[in-house]
């Protein structure tokens, strides 16, 4: 699972950056969408452990 947040908080922000960067003229716009990807998963993975 590990693996799977590492390899897709990467490839959103990649996109994201070359998104924002190309039509938008906001090439910040990878990182914010990186830390709102792993943000997410850390999230779920507190919401998972307490429901134990």
């Amino acid at each position: 699972m590990i693996i799977l947040a590492i390899v897709t908080t990467i490839a959103i922000g990649w996109v994201g950056a070359a998104f924002g960067h190309d039509y938008m003229n906001f090439p910040q716009l990878g990182t914010i969408l990186s830390v709102a990807t792993m943000g997410g998963f850390i999230m779920g993975t507190i919401r998972k452990n307490n429901h134990r």
